[in-house]
């Protein structure tokens, strides 16, 4: 879905953008294929080229080039283009001034695997450019500027960060709250568990308690499993609203499509 994306061209917001749709401008190889694209005239020449760029990084892979490209409103998309190889991800932090890396959590939607700090942390990267989406919530300003800094280097993954997409759909607070608001249900074991208590069994784990740093997991495999199921919650209802709203726009105009058009 993310190749019917126009809300990074100028004079374009969702209305407009609903409204190419239904006049069958549906991706970037129909819009680049015109002889004269929709959309003001004064900007077509940017515009054009905003798309040529877009695709350039989706053939040669630059996921990251893209992210930055397209509008976070539109970041949601990408799990109609990129679901089945998704990587969730979570970390955890000494809680210092410094937000020293303690975990490294990563689902890939089958398998989770916490990587260790003093054990194998610095092996979290090889797992994660294998995959083209991260999804996470809250990780725009936290999980992703200390990967990037840890690492010292950019990861070239398109990113979601599930914090903005769910207040879209008015569900705000922090990720138990939300999870709460939606019947998802924790392990007895890690239920009621905060991020203050991720510092406190680090902290007894690295005192000598092998249990405390279990318990660190299972709370850490918690959150990034769940990541998965708020991930397809987002893409649910958003999809279906994108895809209702093109409808309705092409009833009021008394276009003809097909919705298949809208749901890919």
């Amino acid at each position: 879905m993310l190749r019917r994306t126009f809300l990074h061209l100028h004079g374009v917001g969702e209305a407009t953008e609903r409204r190419w749709w239904t006049e069958g401008w549906t991706d970037w190889a129909q819009y680049l294929a015109a002889a004269v694209a929709p959309g003001p005239a004064a900007m077509r020449a940017e515009n054009r080229r905003r798309v040529e760029e877009c695709v350039a990084c989706w053939d040669r892979g630059a996921w990251d080039r893209l992210d930055h490209l397209l509008p976070t409103t539109a970041h949601w998309r990408a799990y109609g283009d990129f679901g089945e190889s998704a990587l969730y991800l979570d970390i955890e932090t000494e809680g210092d001034a410094a937000n020293t890396l303690t975990m490294i959590g990563l689902f890939d939607g089958h398998t989770y695997h916490p990587y260790i700090a003093g054990r194998d942390l610095d092996q979290a990267l090889c797992q994660i450019d294998r995959h083209p989406l991260l999804v996470t919530f809250n990780g725009a300003h936290f999980d992703l500027p200390l990967l990037q800094a840890y690492f010292r280097e950019p990861l070239n993954a398109f990113h979601v960060d599930l914090m903005y997409p769910l207040r879209r759909l008015g569900l705000k607070g922090g990720l138990k709250r939300i999870e709460r608001v939606l019947g998802i249900v924790r392990a007895p074991e890690v239920e009621g568990l905060s991020g203050w208590d991720a510092v406190r069994l680090w902290r007894e784990y690295r005192n000598g308690s092998a249990a405390a740093l279990d318990r660190l997991i299972a709370y850490n495999q918690a959150d990034t499993r769940n990541l998965k199921t708020l991930m397809e919650y987002v893409w649910n209802r958003l999809a279906t609203d994108a895809w209702m709203s093109a409808r309705q726009t092409e009833s009021e105009s008394g276009t003809a499509s097909h919705p298949s058009r809208f749901q890919q």
